[in-house]
């Protein structure tokens, strides 16, 4: 019998007493931003202070103190909130399990955002079994847990009766509303009504969450939808405008042109060539010749920049899950799709070099050349040479401004970068390392560090021998190696660092640094130095920046 069925049935029934809970873990942290991170446990986040945003997988949420959010395995999400006043949260890492089987359970009825009544009382009991995380003794753990299951019973017992607890939660309900329904007539007077406050009120509550008007978000999300079967459909501008909820095309071709620039023909008759990216790298040299692809590897992890600024202009989405783990699925998806070219680095193995020809004309360019050299031959097959030396004298003005203004600070510097994964730090010399830190913009290693090799191991009584100036680190986004992060930020031969008592220590995301490609070492160049600036008093902020 199919799994998620049996799962279901069993909560329809008195599926709940058959449910455990196993506590793994519980934290206190304190934060203005999360990096994308990918769950591989239950995790129930209780808000206690601050005001922001959490995004699970592609749904966006308010948060607020008191909120409760519960995120399944396999997840992604990530928070975001004011550096003024960030988020203080607890966090339980669980898992669920069914009687008498053992069977680990995947679907579980709280999820997302829950609103429940009668919060008062749930988050004095959060705050209980928070203050309990060290007891060590096998009684106490047994009444931890039973507290536990006493918080998940308190939280499902009252989300059915919740009434709404404040404006800004009915506000989110609409705005939900809105991303499901903007295809229909939507008019002020409903939505305020929804959130059970005057249209006046609603419209000036809605613009200070979001930065736009209510019109505008609505006008944006029809646009993004059109621009999708613009390019992916052959539906006239008419059937397009029906689809999206304007009442003919002259209207659509408007606000069109409005939000993006040109018309809604001119657009589809310039992305008529439909260009794959098989893989993450070729998502980046695309975006450099202005080319938005007709497919590529999207995910709010793994590829977090282009699934937030190009999600709704790339319409066939492959997954970019663990580097090609799911390339079967992506090539049936290119079968079903069907993209004019496939543009792919050559170190993909033979049989989806097969499957791919099969599909449409590729061109692989060659993994062992230098970045610049990748862009060349990329820009050539797709005759775009015009547009990648444009952008390369862009990126090269780009790269001298910032070395002129970085160099009076950092050029006695020294600086190291590393990478963490699970319980290992390693020194990260990798190309874009080599290229854009080392090379564009001549960030001194420092003489004594220069035997030190790609993915060589270091300790940290070795890193105190070594004293760099300043030190930038990488920390993979999963559950064991931030467990791991949390220990080493917090032991004192991580504290006695000089680095780290100078505050010279850089926290550096996968996206864009470990992606080898013209777009992102662009990224990297307009980034660094204001990541840089909190950490060096003596930069000024309108030096550093990029034009």
């Amino acid at each position: 019998m199919d799994k998620d069925f049996t799962e279901k049935k069993l909560y329809k029934q008195n599926g709940w007493s058959r449910l455990f809970h196993r506590l793994l873990e519980i934290d206190r942290i304190r934060t203005s931003e999360q990096s994308p991170k990918l769950t591989n446990t239950f995790e129930l986040v209780v808000i206690k202070e601050g005001k922001g945003k959490i995004m699970i997988e592609q749904e966006e949420f308010l948060a607020h103190n008191q909120d409760i959010f519960v995120i399944h395995p396999a997840e992604v999400y990530s928070i975001a909130c004011d550096k003024q006043t960030p988020f203080e949260y607890l966090q339980y890492r669980f898992e669920v399990f069914s009687y008498p089987t053992n069977d680990s359970i995947q679907s579980y009825p709280l999820k997302g955002k829950i609103v429940v009544a009668q919060i008062e009382g749930i988050l004095k009991l959060a705050e209980d079994i928070f203050l309990m995380k060290d007891h060590q003794s096998g009684l106490e753990q047994f009444h931890r847990r039973g507290l536990f299951e006493q918080l998940i019973y308190q939280i499902e017992q009252n989300k059915e009766v919740a009434t709404e607890r404040d404006t800004f939660t009915a506000i989110e309900h609409t705005r939900l509303y809105i991303e499901s329904q903007f295809h229909r007539p939507l008019s002020i007077k409903t939505l305020a009504a929804m959130a059970r406050i005057s249209p006046k009120y609603y419209s000036s509550l809605f613009k200070k969450e979001y930065g736009v008007s209510v019109s505008e978000y609505i006008t944006t999300l029809r646009v993004n939808k059109a621009k999708r079967l613009l390019i992916k459909g052959t539906e006239t501008l008419y059937e397009i405008a029906k689809q999206v909820g304007y009442k003919d095309e002259f209207y659509l071709s408007r606000k069109f042109k409005q939000i993006v620039g040109i018309a809604p023909s001119i657009y589809r008759l310039k992305r008529k060539k439909k260009i794959a990216a098989y893989d993450l790298s070729t998502t980046g040299y695309l975006l450099a010749l202005n080319i938005i692809p007709f497919a590529a590897p999207i995910h709010p992890k793994w590829t977090n920049y282009y699934y937030r600024k190009y999600r709704d202009e790339i319409p066939v989405h492959l997954s970019a899950f663990k580097i090609n783990q799911d390339w079967r699925a992506n090539i049936a998806k290119l079968f079903s799709d069907r993209p004019d070219m496939i543009v792919t680095k050559d170190t993909i193995s033979v049989e989806e070099k097969r499957l791919l020809e099969q599909i449409a004309p590729v061109y692989y360019y060659a993994s062992e050349k230098n970045w610049r050299k990748q862009l060349h031959t990329i820009a050539q097959f797709l005759g775009e040479e015009r547009e990648a030396e444009e952008w390369l004298y862009d990126y090269d003005q780009q790269v001298q401004y910032v070395k002129r203004s970085l160099a009076p600070h950092v050029q006695t510097k020294s600086f190291i970068v590393l990478r963490l994964y699970h319980h290992t730090l390693f020194i990260d010399r990798s190309k874009t390392i080599e290229e854009v830190l080392s090379g564009d913009l001549n960030i001194n290693h420092g003489n004594k560090f220069n035997g030190l090799l790609h993915n060589q191991v270091i300790t940290i009584q070795e890193l105190a021998q070594m004293n760099p100036d300043y030190v930038l680190l990488n920390i993979c986004q999963e559950a064991v190696t931030l467990r791991n992060w949390d220990m080493i930020k917090n032991s004192s031969a991580w504290n006695s660092l000089s680095f780290v008592q100078q505050n010279h220590f850089i926290m550096i995301s996968s996206d864009p640094w470990r992606e080898y490609s013209a777009f992102a070492h662009e990224r990297i160049i307009r980034e660094f130095p204001l990541q840089l600036l909190d950490h060096c008093p003596t930069i000024k902020q309108e030096i550093v920046h990029v034009q």
